[in-house]
């Protein structure tokens, strides 16, 4: 698969500037390579890498905890121009996945926007992220139709036939000024226990280098100078050594057979060397470009340098991603400035914290489904409430999943089960759960509700929830063949709904 870019050839052509960037020492626990400068033999091979992963649709720059300013596609472009600019040698830019969920500048186009943008990014080739099939298979497949980049996935096979999904491409070629690159895809084993069933049953998502062999030993067969592994999968370099699901795969690949590999799914920023092998995150929401320079020496052997540079929001940005982007961004901002409701306090997200926040969404879904209970998942909140007004996009921030409100009916047996496998971190509205000291399986003391009345296993008893709690995600597998009823509401607008409701300043009780 031979793939090119209008951008590309519009960059190369009006190279200009010089960016230094400092190389970053190795992870403690990991062996580095040797990094000596292979460019200072004539004839051997330098190629840049340039790689980014969950940027999760940040389209503009956002306020890290500390203040400052971060990221944004404009700023993101003229950083990788930059940095392709500096080194005046072969680049390919390369993504780990989960390009497009999370904002609303992205979720109102289903990921058309991010597209738009990665595609004048001059994206090569980016991992399929978990997060790209959020919105099921065929707006992912509409949306590799729209991209000039290929999207890989070696990993992931049909159950029916064994086969790979159409959606999946293993590999691709990517030819750099002579430079020919393979690139091959992985997506997370663990993509199951974080989408709907209903979207991922067909699929098998295999683990390890045996899942992606096959993908390996055909790209070698078109005579690469260089192998790169674009993976949403996660894998960190820690004091104590190196872990995760990518290390994994990296202790398992023959010697000579993948010079690099594109990290994701894991949002923080590292890097390490595992069985010679780099492994680097930039870190996500376009925070960080991470540089890797790969050089094949004379006799065959291969080098390299790895680094990250920062994405300064407040920086230099690129006028002409500005522009592409502008309409999106006035469509989010009309959509997303209108006003709610004001909040006398701020909520956290935190399971941690005083659950107040947690406690609200799932209030919200009992109140829309007319349910008993509402239930609601850590992991589907994704960002605090501040005090003051509350706007459409501040909520939005919260809840970008649209996932949808789904009524289940449960017996007290089930839910006192599915209260046990939940534990403390889950939300609950409308029930009051006593946890022993137990492991799962026997910890649930007593499920209490409103009145003082305890839950009685024969009885039944309607939960509301997101949908993707009720397919099995989060591994509730329990629930998925539990009689339901779609409410027709995302999460998100019941909570809006919600709110407006509420007198304000809203003060929310301690659950």
């Amino acid at each position: 698969m031979q793939l090119g870019s209008f951008w590309r050839s519009v960059r190369r052509s009006a190279r200009a500037g010089v960016c230094k960037a400092v190389l970053a020492a190795s992870l403690a626990g990991c062996t580095v390579s040797d990094a000596r400068d292979g460019s200072a033999e004539p004839d051997s091979l330098h190629l840049r890498v340039l790689a980014m992963h969950d940027f999760h649709g940040a389209l503009r720059p956002f306020r890290a905890p500390d203040g400052t300013l971060i990221g944004g596609a404009a700023a993101l472009a003229s950083v990788m121009d930059s940095l392709e600019a500096a080194c005046a040698c072969p680049t390919v830019r390369l993504d780990g996945g989960d390009q497009m969920q999370g904002t609303l500048d992205s979720n109102l186009t289903f990921g058309a926007s991010v597209v738009a943008a990665l595609n004048h990014l001059g994206l090569d080739a980016a991992a399929v992220g978990n997060h790209e099939l959020d919105w099921g298979i065929d707006t992912l497949l509409a949306r590799q139709r729209d991209a000039d980049y290929a999207w890989l996935a070696a990993n992931v096979f049909r159950v029916e036939d064994e086969e790979r999904p159409d959606w999946a491409t293993p590999s691709a070629i990517i030819e750099s000024e002579g430079i020919r690159v393979g690139v091959i895809g992985y997506a997370t084993a663990s993509t199951p226990r974080t989408l709907r069933a209903e979207v991922t049953a067909p699929y098998r998502f295999a683990s390890g280098y045996g899942a992606v062999q096959d993908a390996i030993d055909s790209v070698w067969r078109q005579d690469p100078d260089f192998v790169v592994i674009v993976a949403h999968a996660a894998g960190t370099c820690r004091d104590n050594g190196c872990v995760g699901e990518m290390v994994d795969f990296a202790r398992e690949v023959p010697a000579g057979r993948v010079h690099l590999i594109v990290g994701g799914h894991d949002h923080t920023a590292g890097e390490g060397v595992v069985n010679d092998i780099p492994i680097v995150r930039a870190g996500g929401s376009g925070r960080g470009v991470g540089v890797v320079d790969l050089y094949r020496r004379r006799d065959g052997s291969h080098l390299f340098r790895m680094t990250r540079v920062a994405v300064n929001g407040e920086g230099k940005t690129s006028a002409a991603m500005e522009e592409l982007l502008a309409p999106h961004l006035r469509a989010a901002d009309e959509r997303g400035r209108a006003t709610v409701t004001t909040l006398a306090e701020p909520l956290s997200s935190s399971a941690s914290g005083d659950r107040k926040l947690g406690t609200l969404i799932a209030e919200a879904a009992r109140l829309v489904a007319d349910a008993d209970i509402g239930w609601h998942n850590p992991g589907g909140t994704r960002a605090d409430l501040p005090a003051g007004t509350g706007t459409y996009a501040d909520l939005h921030r919260v809840l970008p999943f649209d996932n949808g409100v789904v009524r289940l009916s449960l017996t007290g047996r089930e839910l006192r089960r599915l209260a046990d496998q939940a534990g403390p971190r889950y939300y609950f509205a409308g029930l009051r759960v006593a946890f022993g000291p137990g492991a799962p399986g026997d910890r649930t003391v007593s499920l209490m509700l409103p009145g003082g009345e305890s839950v009685r296993d024969e009885r039944s008893y309607s939960l509301a929830t997101n949908d993707f709690l009720a397919d099995g995600g989060d591994g509730f597998l329990m629930l998925v063949d539990v009689p339901r009823e779609a409410i027709g509401v995302t999460v998100l607008d019941a909570v809006v709904e919600h709110l407006r409701a509420l007198p304000t300043p809203v003060r929310l009780p301690i659950p």
